[in-house]
């Protein structure tokens, strides 16, 4: 195909065909690798548009991309990738509580200029050092935060969004206009286009109101929920806020190039409980009591992971016992550092010396130190694709998420179908909501792990599926949980 010389001259973005850089986007951070047809770095809503126009007459499929940290291969394909996250990566105004920007802006230094207006964009995902917005929107991001902020959904106001004919929208809470609309031309004719967004909207209203029932049956009682598209909420006064519907749809409804997005106030002080304890079924029941004390954050980490973070901090290592089988690390956020000190107190005497469930404790207050811990925690996780000998911890059943109530209940089910696969994996994750990370150990060079690998995904699913949850809390579907969506709804 001759991409880059058709696009030469209207767009003014990079168009890239040649073989070495191809393979430069056929992967992410997935266990997949697909090589695109091209790639493409629009620089501006024009060429967004043009691209697509562009693709669409020829039935070639568009692919958006971020940062390529996705681990469902959600940014992958046999088309064109679109990279967002090259050129269109503007802060384009803040008034002071909302921020209205491009997708390629990235996330952590997004904060880092809220930082100096007191705000924060709170949804946290673990790779903000190099995640983009679009992505955030893209998938519904959320992170260790949820329990303080929620996800992404709830703080995007609005979008502006090529649609696949090239159609462009701009949808939030209040109204959805067409700036744009792609006028169908038959037989050199031009005719007055009925309306994309009317059409959109007729038949959303049918899908919503009509299958009502069916929608509220099939959706998982998990705190998060991140397979198909979320058609809860989205109608209110005879009203569709189709920026709820674009958050979460992975690219496959519109290619987002705008977006405003709402913040928050930067908490005055935060602290850290670092609990440890001898057995995971424990530390589940304490993270249920942590939750009831309003921490903003409790995450579970489990002993192959503080292993590695003891090998990597000598100073912040040293308070990690080497038995003890899980940590919970929560955090709690108050107006003064008094404040937080307490309730850190109030929350380790009772989960470690009325419960007896934690077996040792510490705390955490002083600003660096809290960063650096967060900071360890985060950087650990990838190093178990770097651990000694063949085998590597495998994304490809990722994130799964069941109401936090069900986790004493799934957890051994799921530790069963990984001894009956003969599977060892790493497990850790957002426990206080109730999702969690689940990553086998395997060799995808030894044909036998290579076997397991659908198995091992449908029986996990099955065990989440059949306690009312979800099998993607938070990274979408991909080509890792595609194939299983059949099994969810």
């Amino acid at each position: 195909m001759r991409i880059q010389e058709d696009l030469r001259g209207i767009i003014q973005g990079d168009v890239r065909c040649d073989d070495v850089f191809l393979q430069l986007y056929a992967s992410d951070a997935s266990i997949y690798e697909i090589k695109p047809l091209g790639v493409v770095r629009p620089r501006n809503l024009d060429d967004v548009i043009a691209l697509v126009r562009y693709a669409n007459n020829r039935n070639i499929s568009l692919h958006p991309r971020g940062s390529g940290s996705g681990l469902a291969g959600e940014s992958l394909g046999s088309g064109i990738i679109v990279d967002m996250a090259h050129s269109m990566r503007r802060i384009l105004q803040f008034d002071g509580e909302s921020i209205r920007i491009q997708p390629g802006v990235v996330h952590q230094q997004l904060n880092k200029f809220l930082a100096r207006h007191d705000r924060v964009f709170g949804p946290d995902p673990a790779t903000s050092a190099v995640s983009t917005m679009g992505g955030a929107i893209a998938l519904d991001g959320s992170g260790s935060h949820w329990l303080k902020y929620g996800s992404t959904r709830a703080y995007v106001e609005a979008l502006q969004v090529v649609l696949a004919d090239g159609t462009v929208l701009d949808v939030g809470p209040n109204k959805n206009i067409e700036t744009l609309c792609a006028v169908p031309q038959v037989r050199g004719v031009l005719h007055k286009p009925q309306s994309r967004l009317d059409d959109i909207e007729s038949r959303m209203k049918q899908l919503v109101i009509g299958h009502r029932d069916i929608i509220k049956e099939h959706t998982p009682s998990s705190l998060t929920h991140r397979c198909g598209y979320h058609l809860n909420g989205i109608l209110k006064n005879e009203h569709f806020n189709l920026a709820k519907l674009f958050t979460g749809s992975e690219g496959s409804l519109g290619i987002i190039t705008e977006a405003t997005i709402r913040t928050s106030p930067l908490p005055g002080f935060r602290g850290l409980a670092l609990l440890f304890f001898d057995r995971i079924e424990k530390a589940i029941e304490a993270s249920r009591l942590a939750v009831n004390m309003g921490v903003s954050a409790c995450d579970m980490i489990d002993r192959r992971l503080l292993a590695l973070a003891r090998a990597t901090s000598s100073n912040l290592g040293k308070a990690i016992p080497s038995d003890a089988e899980v940590m919970l690390l929560v955090e709690m956020d108050a107006e003064n550092s008094q404040d937080v000190r307490h309730r850190l107190r109030m929350i380790i005497d009772r989960i470690q010396h009325r419960e007896n469930l934690a077996y040792t404790a510490r705390t955490a207050v002083d600003e660096r130190e809290v960063g650096q811990i967060w900071l360890l925690m985060k950087n650990v996780i990838p190093m178990l694709y770097r651990l000694e000998g063949s085998r590597r911890a495998i994304p490809f059943v990722e994130d799964i998420s069941v109401h936090p109530e069900q986790l004493t209940t799934v957890v051994p089910e799921l530790q069963t179908v990984l001894k009956q696969h003969q599977v060892t994996a790493s497990l850790f994750g957002h426990v206080g909501h109730g999702q969690l990370h689940i990553r086998p150990l395997m060799d995808l060079s030894d044909s036998n792990d290579a076997r397991k690998l659908h198995g091992l995904a449908s029986d996990l699913y099955e065990k989440v599926v059949d306690a009312g949850g979800t099998i993607s809390g938070e990274h979408g579907a991909g080509l890792s949980r595609t194939w299983f969506m059949r099994k969810q709804f």
